[in-house]
C-alpha cells in the first residue's frame, strides 16, 4: 500500500511540474476576460462583476504570489505590464469592496485618502521591503512612474472614475504593450470629453491629468510636444508649429465610472 501511495504521489508532482515550470501567466489571462467583459465603453459594469468575481479573485491570487526573485528575472516590459494590471486590478476590487458608492474617493477621507489605503495583498513586493500591504499610491507613484518614467501609464491606469482614460477593455501585455500604451494614449487624447482641441482659439483644454504630473510629459518632451504626437492627427500640424498656445485644463470629475449610473 505504501508503495502504491508512493508511486500516486510521485506521479501527482511529475504532472503538476510543467505547471510550476510555466510560473505566473504574462498573458494575463484571468484579467483579460474579467475587462472583456465588464468594461462597456468608458465605463465598467461594477454590479454584474460583483455577482460573480471569482476570476478577479484568482487573478489578485495570482498577483499576491509572485516573489521579488520571480519579478526581477522578468524582462522590463513584463514587469511594466504587470504593475499596470495589478493597478487596474486591485482599484476594481477596492470599488467592489464598498459598492455601490458614488466616488471611489468616498473609501477614504480628507485626512486617509483612498489612495494611501493598505489592502493590495501583495506583501513580499513591498517597495520599503517592510513586508507591508501595498497601497494605490505605492504602485503609482513609487513603482510605475519612477522606474518606467513613461508618461503614457497616465493613460493606461485607470483610477474608477469619469475623468480617468478609460479602461482597456484587454490586459496589457508584454509583447503588444508599446502598441497598446500608444493606443490607449491616443484614445485618450482624441476622446472631447477628456481633452478639447481649438485651433480657432488657439487653445488646448487638456485632462488635469497633464498639470498633476508635469513633470512626467517634460521627460517626455514636454506637454505640447506629448499632445501633437498622440493627440487628434488632424491637429498634429498646428500643434507642432510655432504658434502660440494657450493651454488650459478641464475639471476633473470623480464621479464613479460606472455603467449603472449611465442608464
Amino acid at each position: 500500500m505504501k508503495h502504491l501511495l508512493f508511486a500516486l504521489l510521485a506521479a501527482l508532482a511529475f504532472a503538476l511540474q510543467p505547471l510550476r515550470a510555466q510560473g505566473f501567466d504574462h498573458g494575463h489571462k484571468l484579467w483579460n476576460e474579467v475587462v472583456a467583459t465588464h468594461v462597456k465603453g468608458d465605463r465598467f459594469d461594477y454590479a454584474a462583476l460583483g455577482k460573480e468575481r471569482s476570476k478577479l479573485d484568482a487573478y489578485l491570487k495570482q498577483l499576491a504570489a509572485v516573489t521579488p526573485k520571480e519579478l526581477e528575472s522578468w524582462s522590463r516590459e513584463q514587469r511594466y505590464a504587470f504593475w499596470i494590471n495589478a493597478y487596474n486590478a486591485n482599484c476594481i476590487a477596492l470599488v467592489l469592496s464598498e459598492y455601490p458608492l458614488e466616488s471611489i474617493k468616498d473609501i477614504g477621507n480628507w485626512f486617509s485618502p483612498v489612495w494611501d489605503k493598505r489592502f493590495i495583498a501583495m506583501t513580499a513586493l513591498d517597495p520599503q521591503g517592510k513586508g507591508r500591504k501595498l497601497s494605490l499610491t505605492d504602485i503609482e507613484h513609487v513603482i510605475l512612474r519612477p522606474q518606467f518614467k513613461d508618461a503614457r501609464v497616465h493613460a493606461a491606469i485607470n483610477c474608477a472614475s469619469l475623468s480617468c482614460p478609460p479602461l482597456r477593455n484587454e490586459a496589457f501585455v508584454a509583447e503588444r504593450l508599446d502598441a497598446q500604451l500608444d493606443d490607449s494614449t491616443r484614445k485618450w487624447l482624441g476622446d472631447p470629453t477628456r481633452n478639447r482641441f481649438e485651433p480657432g482659439k488657439g487653445r488646448v483644454q487638456l485632462s488635469a491629468i497633464f498639470d498633476w504630473f508635469k513633470e512626467d510629459f517634460e521627460l517626455a518632451g514636454g506637454v505640447r510636444a506629448f499632445v501633437a504626437k498622440f493627440g487628434p492627427a488632424e491637429h498634429g500640424e498646428w500643434l507642432r508649429g510655432p504658434a502660440k498656445l494657450e493651454i488650459g485644463f478641464l475639471d476633473y470629475s470623480w464621479k464613479l465610472n460606472d455603467v449603472a449610473k449611465a442608464k
